[in-house]
């Protein structure tokens, strides 16, 4: 390290984004930092966990079963009208992790030294200068993983980002999918899901365009109340935006590497961020270690934007003329060969 330097790198954000990136510096002698706003890694929810096995592996995410709250083997997907298309697979196709276990698996692999540092708020980064609200810090590079409702980010507009509620619900566990989504004009853009979680509870939600004025409370009782298999107590709530723009074309500027939510690293087609996120971050930290932020700008572009590129534009169509489109889409899944049916909707 240049010792005119207080670190190597600063991580911006203790989320999936920058946890994946100091993760991936543990076993290097770089002298990295995490700052974080929050009181504690994990909270507040930011996440309904679920995630596509297939890129679980491809990426390097954490399987330990200890952070598992469910597999998925039975998917369906519906709109509020009675179209569907149900899918079993005789393996795991996907899993939900249990969010807050899962950041704080992440956090305790660079455990034992001061390398992470809560009740933190950065105010401002400039060239190698991060200032936050008690004092001024240096470092080679910075990795800004601080999401979309950061300081540091872009502000997003009504149309440029879904808003997302969850309740984690008292409710035995379900006998016949572990997924469901339902695709539905009061959740213009998005949809409403039924997730496995625990054995005596499960993630009740939905993600939509802001656009009717109506809480995203409401809109959920409002869908919920037509199905009584749904109704339970509240165990838990979450809400949090989902960036829904295109994949940042530029993810570096200098020494600054941006990661996750910040550069739009969301999969369109199920709001999901987690693999987006862990997978930026991973990358930005293999490229700071070598002071070359060129090389995270190299796989971003090659690899990681083409991917989330696809699930944007996938997004575009399925939900153009809102549950009317999506209809349509099941009826064509229904006549798609079985391996076809497995490679679309296992790895998303």
């Amino acid at each position: 390290m240049n010792k005119d330097f207080d670190f190597d790198t600063i991580i911006v954000g203790a989320g999936t984004g920058g946890l994946s990136a100091a993760a991936t510096m543990k076993n290097s002698d770089s002298k990295y930092i995490v700052l974080d706003r929050k009181e504690e890694v994990g909270l507040p929810v930011r996440s309904t966990g679920a995630v596509s096995l297939e890129w679980v592996k491809k990426i390097g995410m954490p399987t330990d079963p200890r952070i598992i709250a469910s597999e998925i083997y039975n998917m369906s997907f519906r709109t509020e009208k009675g179209k569907r298309i149900d899918l079993t697979f005789d393996h795991p196709v996907g899993m939900v992790y249990n969010f807050t276990k899962y950041e704080r698996y992440l956090s305790e692999k660079f455990a034992g030294t001061l390398k992470i540092k809560m009740k933190t708020r950065v105010l401002s980064t400039h060239e190698n200068v991060v200032q936050t609200d008690s004092e001024e810090l240096t470092a080679r590079n910075i990795i800004l993983a601080a999401g979309p409702q950061s300081n540091l980010g872009n502000k997003l507009g009504k149309n440029e980002a879904l808003v997302a509620y969850e309740e984690t619900r008292s409710l035995d566990e379900r006998q016949d999918f572990q997924m469901i989504l339902w695709f539905s004009n009061l959740a213009p853009g998005g949809y409403f899901w039924d997730f496995a979680d625990s054995k005596g509870t499960r993630k009740i939600g939905v993600c939509y365009y802001p656009v009717n004025g109506e809480t995203p409370k409401k809109i959920l009782d409002k869908f919920t109340s037509k199905f009584p298999e749904l109704q339970g107590d509240i165990v838990h709530t979450m809400a949090h935006q989902i960036p829904l723009t295109k994949p940042a074309t530029s993810v570096i500027s200098g020494n600054h590497y941006f990661v996750g939510d910040m550069v739009n690293a969301v999969l369109n087609t199920t709001a999901g961020g987690l693999q987006g996120a862990f997978w930026s971050g991973k990358e930005a930290a293999k490229a700071a270690l070598e002071n070359n932020p060129e090389k995270y700008q190299r796989v971003w572009t090659e690899q990681i934007r083409p991917w989330l590129q696809k699930h944007n534009d996938l997004h575009k169509k399925i939900h153009a003329h809102g549950e009317k489109t999506v209809g349509r889409y099941i009826t064509l899944a229904k006549v798609m060969p079985k391996s076809m049916k497995m490679k679309v909707f296992g790895g998303l």
